[in-house]
């Protein structure tokens, strides 16, 4: 029971973070111990005689991750709306503390040339991707520009991006929310999930994103497994190099000057402690 509890409660932050601009649902993974049981889990979904394996893990994770978005998905709206920059140092003190777990992930870490490319090529998708960010939300008339489903061309349009983004929730570092924030679809997703803590149940907006997400986070899954396989230590030195990209990617440039610096600097260190105080917790559940 303990066990399933555990995996419940993990789920609603998994949740959680799918819903928060800026911080990957993958780096949450790692930073929770469940990274490749999560991706293993998934990528075998299609398999029905692990069933009996998988199922169990990712019933009681998804119905976390379910409460977890529906219940705090206005929390966390409201949080970033009028504390962006104290919420964002944050997650950028747990997103700090997954390193450690990262670098303990394989036994051979040893720095080589090509290690050190693909961690640079990790920092270099981050880089890139905020630079798309920057110039699609400032373009005239875009920061506020949402997508809605009005025909089939809308719902085909809602299906594709969200494939996408729930590839990128499900790869350390990347970011979902960000893909549907690109997208357009961010605020009539995150709507149409406080919504069901009313019982208003967008129908449309929900099939469409959960037709295209589900098989994203498989096929991206399947991808993730069969490069540790067969690269690990070269994975998961990209994996480092996104994790630190992200630290930029997340910097809040426009909120920061106005906020209020040792409530910043206070809230970072606390979500680096809590961040590494769960890797620990996990090592020592992992030995149990």
């Amino acid at each position: 029971m303990k066990k399933y509890i555990i995996w419940a409660l993990k789920g609603a932050a998994y949740g959680v973070t799918n819903i928060v601009p800026g911080i990957g649902g993958g780096t949450v993974l790692i930073l929770l111990g469940i990274y490749e049981q999560f991706v293993d889990a998934f990528g075998n979904l299609l398999n029905w005689r692990r069933w009996k394996d998988i199922m169990p893990f990712l019933t009681i994770l998804l119905g976390g991750a379910a409460v977890g978005m529906i219940a705090l998905s206005k929390l966390i709206n409201m949080l970033l709306d009028r504390y962006e920059a104290a919420t964002i140092f944050f997650f950028i003190g747990l997103l700090v503390a997954t390193i450690p777990s990262v670098i303990k992930m394989h036994y051979n870490m040893r720095l080589t040339v090509k290690r050190a490319i693909a961690f640079v090529i990790g920092v270099a998708i981050v880089v890139v991707l905020r630079f798309m960010r920057e110039q699609i939300l400032e373009a005239p008339g875009r920061a506020d520009a949402n997508v809605e489903i009005a025909n089939l061309g809308g719902a085909i349009y809602y299906v594709v991006t969200s494939f996408l983004a729930g590839g990128a929730s499900v790869t350390p570092g990347m970011d979902g929310s960000f893909v549907f924030m690109l997208a357009g679809t961010y605020k009539p997703i995150t709507g149409a999930l406080s919504a069901l803590a009313k019982l208003d149940i967008r129908w449309l907006v929900i099939i469409c994103t959960a037709l295209g997400a589900a098989p994203g986070i498989i096929l991206f899954s399947k991808l993730i497994t069969w490069g540790i396989k067969r690269w690990p230590s070269a994975i998961y030195y990209g994996v480092l190099g996104i994790i630190i990209g992200s630290i930029y990617g997340l910097w809040p440039t426009r909120s920061l000057p106005q906020a209020n610096i040792p409530v910043v600097v206070i809230v970072f260190i606390i979500g680096l402690i809590l961040g590494l105080l769960s890797g620990k917790l996990n090592e020592v559940e992992s030995r149990t």
